[in-house]
């Protein structure tokens, strides 16, 4: 089997759910990033863009704290 995603492999092959839990796949400024959330704060754990220009741009580098807002 030949599994082709750019979702990391420590989420596709989560050894159980609480792995998983807390991280989430959301945007900043239009790049879509995984996240782990913390509270009201979430921390970028990986840029998923497929455009090299996106992970140039400081305000979306992995260990980068971001507030999440509620809609």
């Amino acid at each position: 089997m030949i599994l082709y995603t750019t979702t990391p492999l420590e989420i596709v092959f989560a050894n159980n759910e609480k792995d998983a839990a807390n991280r989430q796949l959301t945007e900043v400024n239009g790049i879509p990033v995984l996240v782990e959330i913390a509270g009201d704060e979430a921390e970028i754990i990986q840029v998923m863009s497929t455009d090299p220009m996106h992970f140039l741009q400081q305000e979306v580098n992995p260990g980068q704290k971001i507030k999440l807002s509620l809609k």
